[in-house]
């Protein structure tokens, strides 16, 4: 299989605005002429703008949700742990926390840069959430670990509440 390089683009191409070109945020950003670029635009290297569907935006919106709800829960879990394997599950349970934590800061910043609001207070993030609370007074360190297992798994897919 024969694959080119693309050439580089010459001086007649149209400009690409570093910051843009990087994925860096675009909402209120003020372009050469003073027009602040609209929210929800992306700037493609032709030039050409384009807005996203309101429903990509409340599908990362409840990604977002389920992120949270899934930190909350598995430093839940991570605080709630015992047994035998205390120190491995409760070492696991906090660097995993750690990990979804880190996550919801990009989610949160691509929703914004296509042209949406995010997540306000816990209210909302409950109203969003599919992953499902766990306020039992003891679990179990086997089911802590399937029921983690379980959401991650299905983080970002159909929601797991009852109707």
């Amino acid at each position: 299989m024969d694959l080119k390089r693309a050439p580089l683009a010459d001086k007649s191409s149209p400009k690409v605005n570093p910051t843009v070109a990087r994925g860096a945020d675009t909402h209120g950003q003020v372009d050469e002429s003073g027009d602040r670029t609209p929210q929800g635009a992306d700037d493609h290297a032709d030039g050409s703008r384009f807005q996203c569907p309101q429903g990509h935006r409340n599908a990362l919106n409840a990604i977002l949700a389920d992120a949270y709800a899934l930190y909350i829960k598995t430093k839940n879990f991570h605080w709630h742990m015992s047994g035998p394997h205390f120190r491995d599950y409760h070492l696991m349970f906090d660097e995993q926390a750690d990990q979804i934590l880190a996550t919801t800061d990009a989610i949160a910043e691509r929703v914004r840069e296509i042209g949406g609001t995010t997540l306000r207070s816990i209210g909302h993030i409950g109203r969003l959430q599919r992953v499902l609370d766990n306020d039992a007074d003891f679990v179990t360190p086997e089911d802590m670990l399937a029921e983690l297992a379980e959401d991650n798994r299905n983080i970002g897919g159909p929601s797991s509440r009852s109707p």
